[in-house]
């Protein structure tokens, strides 16, 4: 009981150091205001097609919404986790705490849960906030069915983030410096989920001049990307040959049901719940062996 304790004491502790910080504020309110702003701008979309094309699935504007939320989803978790050991090591507060009657392992759970709890809470206020904005915008009716898919699509997306949490953690722990590792972290960010998989197409295409084979090649390449199967899960497939998309649209495609989605996807949503813990896990053991010499 007293390590539940100290887990959630310190749990608090970085939940409210995170809300506290200017860094955090900051990029919070930017991500809130792009995300709204584009749900403005797919909620017109859509209102469009209702007036034109005679559609009222409020769903496609979610598809566009989604694709800006899984671009900068993984910086909420680099920008909560950058520092979380770093900092507190170079500043000594952590020899402080471990002065304390509190193991290491209470230390990094409630670091963990604190800054989990933070990327929910941001990502639960943006996206239904958007879809406030989107509902206006459009002016049309919500439904149950939809509120459920959003708060579904709210959960993949917080697990999606929670992989760039345990990643940032981990390079937090081997790094000597805060800015170092901000670097490092935004480095792995954009070679993920923007570089290599266009890197390993240019690359294949330059030397085989096979389009089949490059597209080949770069999808294998893309199946241990978290970037792909969130993608995948969240708007669906599309045939790397021909962009045309197949099967099932995503989690949005309410042509389907929920179970329909999770039975199509369980690959990807099985890849995008297990690989965090995998990660939280490393992150861990890596800062219980951690050498803390400051």
């Amino acid at each position: 009981m007293e390590n539940i304790s100290n887990v959630k004491i310190i749990a608090e502790k970085e939940f409210a150091d995170h809300l506290k910080s200017p860094v955090f504020l900051s990029f919070t309110a930017t991500f809130t205001l792009v995300v709204l702003a584009w749900s403005y701008v797919q909620g017109t979309e859509v209102e469009y097609t209702v007036n034109v094309m005679g559609s009222s699935d409020l769903m496609r504007g979610f598809e566009g919404v989604a694709e800006v939320v899984g671009r900068f989803a993984p910086v909420i978790g680099i920008v909560l986790g950058f520092d979380a050991i770093v900092r507190e090591i170079k500043s000594s507060s952590m020899n402080v705490l471990l002065g304390h009657p509190v193991f290491r392992d209470n230390i990094i759970l409630g670091k963990i849960l604190g800054s989990g709890s933070c990327i929910l809470l941001v990502l639960f206020f943006s996206i239904n906030l958007a879809t406030g904005v989107m509902l206006m915008a459009s002016g049309l009716p919500v439904t149950m069915q939809q509120i459920i898919r959003i708060e579904a699509f709210v959960l993949l997306t917080f697990f999606y983030a929670l992989i760039f949490l345990a990643i940032s953690i981990m390079i937090s722990t081997i790094a000597k410096k805060s800015n170092n590792s901000l670097i490092f972290n935004l480095i792995f960010w954009l070679a993920i989920t923007v570089l290599l998989a266009d890197l390993i197409f240019t690359i294949s295409y330059a030397f085989s001049e096979d389009l089949h084979s490059a597209n080949d090649q770069t999808q294998a390449v893309k199946n241990f990307l978290p970037d792909y199967h969130y993608t995948v899960a969240a708007v669906g497939g599309k045939n790397a040959d021909t962009g045309i998309p197949y099967g099932i649209g995503g989690i949005f495609d309410t042509r389907y049901t929920l179970g329909a989605w999770a039975w199509e996807f369980w690959p990807n949503l099985a890849y995008l719940f297990v690989l965090p813990f995998i990660l939280l896990i490393g992150s861990i053991l890596a800062f219980l062996k951690k050498d803390i010499t400051y």
